[in-house]
């Protein structure tokens, strides 16, 4: 893991990320979707919105609420005031982690999380927690 700066991308932060990690950006006008993946195993999603509240706990409570909501969830492994790491079951067999971590930066609000697409460990997850933290 090795310092990556994410300011070509128009985001003022550093984050931990493996050698070579492949960066994508998309623009949706009103969001962007950066993605940062190397392999199967690290795979970090950042939304990067307005916040016209800038309240980083309050949104962190919000996705909180959000996640508890969805039938899938199964527990919240660990909470702090910005960030969460919690566990899914997609399936009877099949346990899954994930995370929200909020940053405020200005006037744009920061969603990480693993990347939509995957099947993540706790091992991992943490591992990508951390890295943005």
């Amino acid at each position: 893991m090795q310092e990556l700066d994410l300011q070509s991308h128009g985001l003022p932060v550093t984050i931990m990320a493996p050698d070579s990690a492949i960066i994508q950006e998309k623009d949706y006008n009103f969001m962007r979707d950066i993605t940062i993946k190397k392999g199967d195993q690290f795979f970090i999603q950042i939304f990067e919105f307005e916040a016209p509240k800038q309240d980083a706990a309050g949104e962190k409570l919000r996705q909180l609420t959000a996640v508890k909501e969805d039938p899938f969830f199964r527990e919240v492994i660990k909470e702090e005031d910005q960030g969460f790491i919690f566990s899914k079951m997609a399936d009877s067999t099949t346990m899954d982690y994930d995370f929200r971590y909020v940053r405020i930066l200005g006037e744009k609000e920061l969603i990480f999380q693993t990347g939509l697409v995957g099947s993540f460990s706790l091992e991992d997850v943490r591992l990508m927690y951390n890295a943005v933290k």
